[in-house]
């Protein structure tokens, strides 16, 4: 009952704001991703998850990955000069240097996007911070966070997603890392013609080889 009420709540605040904002936001993982698959707030979506299991270490800006059809990439990005770079450890991706922010871009197609976003110590412990999500259209979330279960979803109703930007603000400074434990995509479910178009278009491939 709780979840259905907070669901309820963040699809009337979307409903009653969608003439400014084309961007939902959501706080429990179970309302995101059943929002995404039914197409509650905008046409059904697939939902894709990259658990950077696969990243270890550290890797030169901006780090690009691919996950299933999604390419996308994560930048440390500083307001002073010479950010640093993206390290992984543990299924964690993060900046590699303190009060940085981390910024995903994506291919197009993405019009729902979600994660465990939380702050990290130099020794990846986790710190609780407040974390900001930041949207190029102006949209954004604040949420405190004391663990990796904390999640932050998005999605959009209009236009497709392109990027965003993991803020933490620590205190003090100078010891928080923004990371991130699984990022989600939402893309579009193909129509049963195309589902039909591919299916003939591996068949006719097999008949040939």
């Amino acid at each position: 009952m709780k979840s259905i009420l907070v669901l309820t709540v963040a699809i009337s605040a979307f409903i009653s704001s969608s003439a400014s904002a084309a961007i939902a936001t959501f706080q429990q993982y179970d309302a995101w991703q059943f929002s995404v698959t039914n197409g509650i707030l905008s046409q059904p979506l697939s939902v894709i998850t990259e658990n950077f299991s696969a990243y270890s270490g550290s890797y030169s800006n901006p780090l690009v990955g691919t996950t299933g059809p999604i390419e996308w990439s994560a930048e440390a990005v500083s307001y002073v000069p010479n950010p640093t770079n993206i390290v992984a450890n543990s299924g964690w991706l993060s900046t590699n240097g303190a009060d940085e922010n981390l910024v995903f871009t994506f291919a197009t197609g993405v019009y729902a996007v979600g994660g465990n976003f939380f702050s990290r110590d130099a020794s990846f412990n986790v710190i609780p911070a407040l974390v900001g999500i930041f949207f190029e259209d102006g949209s954004s979330s604040m949420q405190y966070v004391s663990s990796t279960s904390g999640f932050s979803g998005f999605i959009s109703n209009q236009l497709a997603i392109t990027s965003l930007t993991v803020s933490v603000y620590p205190d003090p400074a100078g010891v928080n890392f923004a990371a991130v434990d699984n990022l989600y995509f939402g893309i579009p479910v193909p129509a049963p013609s195309a589902l039909g178009l591919l299916g003939l278009a591996g068949l006719v491939g097999r008949r040939r080889r």
